[in-house]
């Protein structure tokens, strides 16, 4: 299991929730050894919401604010006919990352220890999304750049109307949290722990108190830990050495996963990301 540090502002309820969890396991009739093999699983992440106790870390939506070097991001389409040629499709900012305000070890990532990492992606009602991030260094001189997505977005009449609902967010603050896996599980995991659905029900009965409820069930932003598939879909991130970067639920009935392998986070490889939407629209 990666380590919650004790000391992390709010951690205390992650760790409180893993011992409650293995009391409800216990009561559940699940051994103890089956319950400690789930629990090597856990990951930390930080999840960022308006209400967390813990320092700004992110924004959603615009402004775009770029290094005047860096191309905005986008992909490019040919148009055909007489004034036909290569354009290019802009990606909608999601989410800005202040990744300084990101204490070390609080997630299972191989962040960087400071600089912006931007979200992109255009939410339409493709399973692939258009989209992906970009790091921009500390001190990195940057300057506001104009944008125009070209797209229509799934509950949104215009991509306009998305980034000022985003922006209206306001900042969100730093909050401590530990996962499990959330998922459909596939063959390799159920021969591992046998006991995997009966855990996954114990974990999910074994919430958080009434105090921290829309804390931790309205997850605006999630950075690392396990993905959350609230339909059974699958793990956005399966695969050999690949994790989740971030997901947003900002979306009705829909989540955008952004994954990448971990040496290409450790790397700074973010032109690697892969973008992902599950929705039951």
């Amino acid at each position: 299991m990666h380590e919650v540090r004790r000391e992390a502002p709010g951690a205390a309820r992650a760790l409180d929730r893993l011992e409650r969890f293995r009391g409800a396991a216990a009561e559940a009739g699940i051994p103890a050894v089956e319950t400690e093999r789930w629990l090597d699983l856990a990951l930390p992440c930080v999840v960022l919401v308006p209400d967390g106790d813990g320092p700004v870390v992110a924004r959603l939506g615009g402004p775009l604010l770029l290094p005047p070097d860096v191309a905005t991001p986008s992909d490019p389409y040919e148009l055909a006919g007489p004034d036909g040629g290569v354009r290019h499709a802009d990606h909608q900012l999601i989410a800005t990352l202040d990744l300084a305000a990101i204490p070390e070890g609080a997630t299972n990532l191989p962040l960087p220890p400071d600089g912006h990492i931007l979200l992109f992606a255009n939410p339409d009602l493709e399973i692939g999304l258009a989209g992906g991030a970009l790091y921009v260094p500390a001190g990195a001189p940057v300057e506001e750049r104009a944008t125009a997505p070209d797209y229509e977005p799934y509950e949104y009449d215009s991509p306009e109307e998305l980034d000022a609902d985003l922006r209206g967010e306001g900042a969100l603050r730093l909050a401590h949290d530990v996962t499990l896996p959330r998922h459909a599980f596939g063959a390799d995991l159920l021969a591992r722990h046998r006991r995997a659905a009966d855990l996954r029900e114990v974990w999910e009965a074994t919430g958080y108190t009434e105090d921290d409820e829309l804390l931790w069930d309205v997850r605006t932003l999630q950075v690392g830990g396990h993905a959350w598939d609230h339909e059974d879909w699958g793990d956005p991130a399966a695969g050999p050495d690949r994790v989740l970067l971030a997901q947003w639920e900002g979306l009705p009935m829909a989540t955008v996963y952004w994954t990448m392998l971990r040496q290409d986070l450790a790397d700074l490889r973010f032109d690697r990301v892969t973008v992902t939407m599950y929705a039951n629209p």
